[in-house]
């Protein structure tokens, strides 16, 4: 999906796609298009030399895989003077190396995706109409079918089940509060077409970054995630009948093999139904009066597929990593450092977004106006 944009977007002069897997590769390229301009390559994210010899030259490199190979990424990009963009953070805090990025003219941008992304973009763009923030939560819901399959990780795999499955933290009257798996439960009504589904909270980027970087006093920060009760069940089952020990090199346990025979995110294009939806509740004070921003966007799976070629989850993660790059390229970014997406203004992203068919829909709510207004959009 990244790809896709990145192809067809006037500012990128050259793009190489490049994977340990060469036939993906080929097959990304294929399926890309792009003309002379779209190159592949095999490379192995984990060999640092490998990375800093294809790196040389580059304004930019995305870093698309496993978040575990951020650091190794990282540090190519920085010797090698390249602008980094990940899709989801590998630590708690990997903004300790914000001073040497700036040192060096460079900009890391960390968790650019779906959310974490553009959740934190819409939580700015709140907290920049607010005198004082109280609290930001942020709900990512799914109703995802399919006929042929009951477990459905329409992103990666191995960070679905971390995120579920690990403890998850929530920020609270200034400090953190520690969250059992699949702890503080409750149903959430998201705008139609989703309408209310179980949420979760879990271990996620937003809930590190947002209270360290909109300030305001804010004293509230969650990320909760619509899991159903099946998907529940079934990951209760494979932890608890350890099918997700990892092992040792010498003994294996049976976490990859369990990996391997889960349908990989990029097949469920075009096999599942429903709806994905990213919402994001903040709440505040502007002008002594106490009001709540409701920042939204959803897409079909079925429509996104027709339009794009892929889920509804894989576009609204994707998109925004391109729309990062592009902004970048085009110079509209500036900043210089490692920085989380809130460290950004929404404005110009959002204007993109709606151009490539995700538009983020406002809705305002206050103590002296009780309903809602016409669902304006901030871009409008």
């Amino acid at each position: 999906m990244i790809a896709g944009h990145l192809a067809k977007s006037p500012a990128v002069h050259e793009l190489v796609v490049a994977d340990v897997d060469d036939s993906a590769v080929r097959n990304l390229v294929a399926r890309v298009g792009g003309g002379p301009k779209v190159h592949g390559m095999t490379l192995d994210a984990g060999d640092p030399r490998a990375l800093e010899r294809a790196l040389s030259g580059t304004k930019v490199v995305v870093q698309a895989s496993l978040p575990r190979f951020n650091a190794v990424v990282q540090s190519a990009a920085l010797t090698a003077g390249t602008n980094y963009i990940d899709m989801a953070a590998d630590s708690a805090d990997p903004y300790t190396v914000s001073a040497e990025w700036e040192r060096h003219g460079l900009v890391g941008i960390v968790g650019m995706g779906e959310d974490p992304g553009l959740s934190n973009l819409m939580a700015r763009y709140a907290a920049d109409r607010l005198d004082r923030v109280e609290s930001i939560r942020v709900r990512d819901g799914d109703t995802a079918t399919s006929p042929d399959l009951a477990f459905l990780p329409l992103f990666s795999p191995e960070t679905f089940i971390g995120e579920t499955l690990n403890p998850s933290r929530i920020w609270e009257g200034g400090k953190y509060r520690n969250v059992p798996p699949f702890g503080e439960g409750e149903t959430y009504e998201f705008p139609a077409p989703v309408g209310p589904q179980k949420v979760y909270s879990v271990d996620h980027e937003e809930v590190d970054s947002l209270p360290r970087f909109i300030g305001k006093g804010v004293q509230y920060v969650d990320f909760k995630l619509a899991l159903d009760d099946a998907t529940r069940r079934t990951l209760e089952l494979l932890r608890d009948l350890k099918l997700l020990e990892t092992g040792t090199p010498d003994a294996p346990g049976p976490r990859r093999a369990v990996l391997k025979a889960l349908p990989k995110p990029a097949e469920l294009a075009g096999k599942v139904d429903g709806y994905a939806a990213l919402v994001v509740e903040t709440v505040g004070e502007s002008k002594g009066v106490r009001t709540q921003h409701t920042l939204f966007t959803a897409l079909g799976h079925r429509a996104a597929f027709d339009r794009y070629r892929s889920t509804a989850t894989a576009y609204l993660t994707g998109t925004p990593t391109a729309v990062a790059v592009i902004l970048l390229l085009e110079g509209t970014i500036r900043e210089r450092g490692f920085l989380a997406p809130e460290s950004l203004s929404p404005d110009p992203f959002f204007l993109k977004l709606r151009e490539l068919g995700i538009p983020v829909t406002e809705r305002l709510t206050s103590e002296r106006t009780v309903g809602s207004s016409d669902g304006s959009s901030p871009t409008k």
